[in-house]
């Protein structure tokens, strides 16, 4: 790896996450309520649309919903199946799957990909498939 030279600039880290949503009030209480996210702003209203700001877990990274006319799928495609742009991290992922069926949220079922980990998929309400992970 190149070494870097006094002065030059770097990244410092990622400064959020940019999700775009059909309704920011559906989505951030969805993201707040079932997947346990904080919710940094609540959505608010401004003439040039809607937005929320939450976070993933204690530490970040911060997510910035913007609600959108049309539906932005946030995947790509892998084997001819959408695969998830990012995956989040559970310490428990029997027990955060159980608890998501019994809330009636869309899930898959829960495999194993070891030494990797312990995965299942969740559907937002726009229907965006995330990872999440153990």
């Amino acid at each position: 790896m190149a070494e870097q030279t006094l002065g030059t600039k770097k990244i410092t880290g990622l400064a959020c996450i940019n999700l775009p949503v059909l309704n920011v009030d559906v989505s951030a209480r969805w993201y707040v309520e079932n997947l346990g996210v904080l919710l940094l702003r609540e959505p608010t209203r401004f003439e040039q649309g809607a937005n929320a700001i939450i976070q993933f877990g204690e530490y970040g990274p911060t997510v910035l919903m913007h609600e959108e006319k049309e539906r932005t799928p946030l995947h790509f495609t892998r084997n001819g199946k959408p695969a998830p742009i990012f995956e989040l991290r559970t310490d428990d992922t029997e027990t955060f799957y159980a608890q998501l069926l019994e809330k009636g949220v869309t899930v898959t079922n829960r495999y194993d990909n070891l030494p990797c980990g312990k995965y299942f998929h969740v559907h937002d309400p726009d229907g965006n498939v995330i990872t999440i992970v153990e």
